[in-house]
């Protein structure tokens, strides 16, 4: 058999892989919103997935993994949605209402699992700790690059109210759709929401309002990707972060992976960071095709060379 067949026949089953796993999860999500994580069993995750229970057990160790997964895997495609949404290249308050109605619109598609989400008591431990911290970094530098996009300097000192505030904003909408079932014209939010923003902005700098909070006053690991070539360096981190979870790998090792890129994070964030270490943290990835594009990207941004 001529090689280049058998890595078609290798890539073909990968992808049958990959696709089980998402249909996997599909399915659970389907299921978990209609019965409840607790009422849901594996074996009926498997057989709405049209997958054998002994299937299940090839991606997930656990029904707990399998949440944890389920949940990354929905931070996962609604950050692909904002990105597509940022992709188009719109005048910037045009671009941030887009992804905000993208992130509205996705919402709207999973509510019900949301408020499972919400409202049962799933002990899924610090796999979900961290992902909930991760989103917590990741929305802090998406609003603040839409905010300095839309204002510039004008708002200086006021950056992270203003940020704390469209925070405010979206997470107000987002509790009235998934916990009230308030329905409303989604693709008018994003704009009415920014306009709010507009009015915010306005009120503050006519009233030279001195900040509340300050860069200053918020954790160093907020900003510790800034000035770095910070906007490129946090999209590819964000980008090698969606990947992993979307690796033909079991759930432990994935997450041994998410580590290392947290390490990495913590590296790039000191003052005078060491090389050698994050060669070091990068030869994790460069062995995984997948990966390869997002770690070479890395070390060039870095101007670290990578091991051979």
């Amino acid at each position: 058999m001529k090689l280049s067949s058998k890595l078609d026949r290798i890539k073909k089953q990968v992808i049958r892989m990959n696709e089980k796993k998402m249909k996997l999860i599909e399915a659970g999500m389907k299921l978990f919103a209609v019965k409840g994580y607790h009422s849901t069993s594996i074996q009926e995750i498997a057989t709405e997935a049209g997958i054998s229970k002994g299937a299940f057990y090839l991606y997930f160790d656990s029904k707990e993994d399998f949440i944890a997964t389920a949940l990354q895997y929905f931070y996962t495609q609604i950050s692909e949605r904002i990105d597509k949404a940022k992709q188009e290249k719109l005048p910037p308050r045009e671009s941030l209402a887009r992804q905000i109605t993208a992130f509205i619109n996705y919402l709207y598609t999973y509510k019900e699992f949301l408020i499972m989400s919400l409202r049962e008591n799933i002990s899924i431990g610090q796999n979900i700790d961290k992902l909930v911290h991760q989103m917590k970094m990741e929305n802090y530098h998406w609003m603040r690059e839409n905010i300095e996009a839309i204002y510039g300097n004008k708002i200086n000192d006021l950056l992270v109210d203003t940020i704390i505030q469209l925070e405010g904003l979206i997470n107000g909408y987002f509790k009235w759709i998934v916990i009230d079932d308030i329905h409303m014209e989604k693709e008018k939010v994003g704009a009415f929401i920014v306009r709010r923003l507009d009015d915010v902005v306005n009120g503050m700098l006519t009233r030279n309002e001195e900040a509340l909070i300050t860069i200053k006053n918020i954790p160093d690991s907020y900003e510790a990707m800034m000035g770095k070539d910070s906007d490129e360096l946090s999209e590819t981190l964000l980008k090698l972060q969606t990947k992993i979870t979307k690796l033909n790998m079991d759930y432990t090792k994935i997450s041994q992976l998410q580590e290392v890129v947290k390490e990495l994070e913590k590296e790039i964030s000191k003052t005078e960071h060491r090389p050698i270490m994050i060669q070091g943290l990068l030869a994790h990835f460069k062995q995984i095709p997948e990966l390869k594009i997002e770690c070479e990207q890395i070390s060039e941004l870095l101007g670290i060379e990578l091991l051979n």
